[in-house]
């Protein structure tokens, strides 16, 4: 009787152990997801400051006019595309309404973390 029940001992063990495993393989892949996506919204959110930093400078450190200013900051590429808006009805004495575009991306890749769309008031010189 000594021996079967030693036996039994072992094949609970090694269930519990088997059990374990596969509990600690769930948590650590969702520990690493969770740190994944962590690290993408910290990317996007950086992206973002960046985005609305260049977006609130625009018409202030150089004057709106049409076409395409790029330039770096913190890691990112950004651009900043100004047209004059299709639909604005053209010039008016307040200024030149313009269709503003600015898209940014971390410095390593090509696709865009951020784009923000917006209309500005160039004032007449």
């Amino acid at each position: 009787m000594r021996s079967s029940r030693a036996g039994s001992v072992l094949i609970e063990a090694l269930v519990a152990t088997a059990i374990l495993a596969v509990i600690l393989v769930g948590v650590l892949q969702v520990t690493g997801d969770s740190l994944m996506r962590h690290r993408d919204i910290e990317t996007r959110r950086a992206a973002l400051m960046v985005a609305r930093s260049q977006l609130a400078a625009l018409g202030f450190s150089e004057p709106l006019t049409d076409g395409a200013i790029d330039g770096e900051q913190d890691g990112f590429v950004w651009r900043i595309d100004a047209d004059p808006c299709a639909d604005s009805g053209g010039d008016s004495a307040a200024g030149r309404l313009y269709c503003v575009t600015v898209t940014v991306h971390p410095r390593a890749a090509a696709r865009p973390v951020v784009v923000l769309a917006s209309r500005r008031l160039a004032p007449e010189a």
